[in-house]
């Protein structure tokens, strides 16, 4: 069985179409076609049902991909060992990262990583905080850059950077006001927040526990999934919010958004490498891990 065919298949099967496994593989359409029709030849099969422009796998296409999942998994590996023999390091990088880290971190420490090891294909997965953690504690991805770390005992996290966490307002918003000096001044006014997974959010719950409140204590009128949501929606002017100075300090020279300074609420926070405990890496992952704990690790 031809090894370029079982992929044309499983690819057909992963997208449901041969048009877009074809663009995939980098192959034409009819050539895709071939492919599958010559396989079910070989093998005296249909392998999917044609349903007007829809495709669907026949019970013997189902078998057929569960078994040529196991065959592409013994080839990684077998590549994979290959290469740790020889010392390259080449291969996937699979990272995970959390909105802050993904935006204004990663990047630059993802180019000087790839400008050394250029053989390293890197995949970037981005999250709040709470989904990056799981996605690593169900090995779903090996490493997370995150904005707060959890009670998990099969997980390590090794701080990176220190983050400063800046209230910011609308200039409208906080005209009619002196001063905003105290937290009953924050309650009163609208709030936007972060999902509950966020890590800025936990790093604001834990500031605003340290005053004796909480977030239910303010007055919150919009919910948002990002940090880019969060800084328009203030800008805006539907309310005041927390968030990285790395996301704000534009906005904030600029005149867009007023930082409220004068609070007694500590949000200052780190962020954090994390990974299974006890997980062997690959080459990839290891120099990885070497050049942040080299260029980036908190002191």
């Amino acid at each position: 069985m031809d090894l370029r065919r079982l992929e044309a298949f499983c690819k057909v099967y992963e997208l449901k179409s041969f048009s877009k496994a074809g663009k995939e593989l980098f192959l034409s359409q009819p050539t895709i076609s071939a492919h599958i029709s010559t396989l079910e030849e070989e093998l005296g099969v249909q392998l999917f049902d044609r349903l007007g422009r829809s495709i669907m796998a026949t019970q013997a296409g189902e078998v057929l991909y569960r078994n040529a999942k196991d065959i592409y998994e013994l080839i990684g590996k077998a590549e994979s060992e290959i290469n740790i023999l020889r010392d390259k390091v080449v291969g996937d990088l699979e990272i995970g990262g959390s909105t802050i880290p993904s935006h204004y971190l990663l990047p630059e420490i993802l180019y000087n990583y790839c400008k050394k090891y250029p053989d390293v294909s890197v995949h970037l997965s981005v999250g709040d905080t709470s989904e990056i953690i799981e996605k690593v504690r169900c090995g779903e991805l090996i490493l997370g850059v995150v904005g707060a770390t959890i009670e998990a005992p099969n997980l390590e996290f090794f701080p990176i950077m220190r983050d400063e966490l800046v209230i910011v307002a609308p200039p409208v918003l906080v005209s009619n006001y002196a001063a905003i000096d105290d937290i009953q001044h924050l309650a009163e006014l609208p709030w936007v927040m972060r999902e509950g997974g966020s890590g800025t959010r936990k790093a604001l719950e834990a500031g605003l526990a340290e005053l004796g409140t909480s977030v239910h204590d303010l007055n919150v009128t919009v919910w948002v999934e990002s940090t880019q949501a969060v800084v328009q929606c203030v800008r805006a002017g539907l309310g005041v919010s927390v968030t990285s100075r790395l996301a704000a300090q534009s906005f904030i020279d600029s005149g867009e958004l007023i930082h409220i300074k004068d609070l007694p609420l500590n949000l200052e926070r780190s962020f954090y490498l994390t990974h299974l405990h006890g997980r062997e890496f690959f080459p990839a992952v290891r120099y990885f891990v070497e050049h942040i704990k080299r260029n980036y690790f908190e002191s």
